[in-house]
């Protein structure tokens, strides 16, 4: 069964279910103005119905920020499948696709965190609205992060003619190693940063800090860690209005999206003096890769270029920011939405 959620803001909000499946699933599509509306699939256990809708709105609006920012003609959406009470099977993907085909190419779906290319390729079967890769865009993301690290910290010291890709001894404190963060902290350790990582896995943790000369601290713990940048890569809302007052870093620049819990939230990172690179500007390198299975990027080589480009979006961002004394994530929300009408 599909309902339509009227939500201010957004050109469709649905609603599916299946009963055999236990398929429960949110696509939120944010705009369409710049082409069908990308934006992956997250499969998660959400405690409550809200939390789950709260999520898909604010992430296909991130998309649609991101996906504008990047020069990309494709609008923002997402989706969300709650596990609570079902487990992912290849059932209940075919069924997502279903409902994906539903909705007439409006939507275009593609894996996110809880779902694999190998997902996509069972919903492909049903739709052929769905992105689906061999080569995984986490190295594609994370080496866009860096660009916006290596932004912010040319902010930060005004210093636009020396080494301003230099990270050597930059202490850096990642919050989650999925594929994103474990793929970042790789990058930084061969760039020459001193890293602090946590993450729910012990594992992950062991590696890191085995092969990479990571420090490990608490999930709790990382947000107080004195350091140069803080780098969430875990799922959004982390910087909230509790966590916000504990950070005790110049910069904060991950591959998380939406990475604060509210707009509002950048102003309390203002008033700490912190230069906040904004999400959905440095960790567009995922969706740019993805643009290229789409025919409009020729080759590796020129995705690495437009990536590069987050370099100079991130510090156009952050000088108009600081001429026009408000925070960095609004600026970036109003160069984003010069593109849509």
């Amino acid at each position: 069964m599909i309902e339509e959620i009227s939500i201010d803001g957004y050109e469709k909000v649905i609603h599916a279910t299946e009963e055999t499946t236990g398929l429960d699933c949110y696509i939120a599509i944010h705009s369409t103005e710049l082409g069908p509306a990308l934006g992956g699939a997250r499969f998660w256990k959400y405690k409550k119905s809200h939390d789950a809708i709260e999520d898909v709105l604010r992430l296909a609006k991130g998309m649609t920020y991101k996906n504008s920012l990047a020069g990309l003609d494709l609008g923002g959406a997402k989706a969300v499948i709650n596990l609570r009470n079902a487990k992912k099977t290849s059932e209940l993907l075919t069924e997502f696709g279903k409902v994906v085909e539903s909705l007439g190419g409006k939507y275009i779906t593609a894996d996110d965190v809880g779902s694999e290319s190998e997902d996509m390729q069972i919903v492909s079967k049903v739709t052929k609205h769905v992105v689906f890769r061999n080569n995984d865009p986490s190295p594609a993301t994370s080496l866009g992060v860096v660009r916006g690290m290596q932004a912010a910290l040319t902010f930060l010291r005004n210093d636009f003619v020396g080494n301003i890709h230099c990270l050597k001894d930059v202490h850096i404190a990642i919050q989650g190693l999925g594929h994103v963060g474990f793929n970042l902290a790789e990058m930084l350790h061969e760039k020459g940063a001193i890293l602090t990582v946590t993450d729910l896995n012990d594992d992950k943790c062991n590696k890191v800090g085995n092969d990479l000369n990571a420090q490990i601290v608490g999930l709790d713990e990382i947000f107080e860690v004195k350091c140069d940048i803080f780098a969430p890569c875990a799922l959004g809302g982390a910087i909230n209005k509790d966590t916000v007052e504990k950070l005790n870093c110049k910069i904060l620049c991950g591959g998380a999206n939406n990475q604060l819990s509210t707009s509002m939230i950048g102003y309390a990172l203002k008033d700490k003096g912190i230069i906040n690179a904004p999400d959905f500007i440095v960790n567009a390198g995922g969706v740019i890769d993805a643009y290229k299975d789409f025919g409009f990027i020729p080759t590796d080589f020129h995705v690495a270029n437009i990536i590069d480009e987050i370099y100079d979006r991130t510090l156009q961002c952050l000088r108009e920011a600081e001429e026009q004394s408000i925070p960095s994530n609004l600026v970036a929300e109003a160069m984003a939405k010069k593109r849509l009408k």
